[in-house]
């Protein structure tokens, strides 16, 4: 499978393109700088280098083309523009895929996105921000997922989750993150669905699965 995975460059994007790659899938790297591309290619992916806030990056247009997914794991981060980055780059691309004929697209998203006046007041803007992009999908022809993962954490990963909506807060490592998202693409119970993530007593594939039935 050809996967693009955006924000590759940062922490958890890095995972989720290593665990793919891993899987064996052949995946295309978004970064913002050109020094990010080391990153990468030492992952062995392949690096493209574009700016996601330019509402359509003509640069990405040839590889969703031919690209069987899509990874969503860019965010502004701290001191970003989260209405640039996590709503109208994030709704652009999108269009872009949709327009282009990618069958899926899985979307790392945030806890509370669904809800922001339930989450810390520090993260109201990028919550919002997020809950736009969210919502933009179901207007999409796209096999879209959204993941809300709980707070990130650098631990190893467990493999163990709890999925479900509405949960009340919780903790992930960011390893666990990219494990889910990118078993997403081979879980068709995922589909068209969107559901909160925090470590947990299921394994993944179990814990997907199980969304069949929700």
């Amino acid at each position: 499978m050809r996967v693009v995975v955006t924000g590759a460059g940062g922490q958890t994007g890095r995972l989720v393109v290593a665990t793919l790659a891993e899987s064996g899938h052949h995946v295309v790297g978004v970064v913002r700088r050109a020094e990010q591309a080391a990153l990468v290619t030492a992952l062995r992916a392949s690096p493209l280098v574009a700016d996601l806030t330019e509402l359509a990056p003509v640069e990405l247009e040839p590889v969703l083309v031919d690209a069987d997914a899509v990874v969503w794991a860019a965010g502004a981060g701290y001191g970003g523009d989260p209405v640039a980055v996590d709503a109208e780059a994030c709704v652009a691309l999108q269009r872009l895929a949709d327009a282009a004929g990618v069958a899926r697209w899985v979307q790392i998203s945030s806890m509370f996105a669904d809800r922001p006046d339930h989450g810390p007041a520090f993260l109201q803007q990028v919550l919002a921000a997020k809950r736009r992009s969210d919502e933009a999908l179901h207007e999409r022809g796209l096999g879209w997922t959204i993941v809300r993962p709980g707070g990130l954490t650098d631990g190893p990963a467990t493999g163990l989750v709890q999925v479900g909506t509405g949960l009340a807060g919780g903790m992930v490592p960011r390893a666990d993150v990219a494990a889910v998202a990118a078993a997403c693409l081979s879980v068709p119970a995922t589909a068209r669905r969107a559901f909160d993530l925090v470590s947990g007593p299921d394994p993944v594939r179990a814990a997907l699965d199980a969304l069949a039935f929700g």
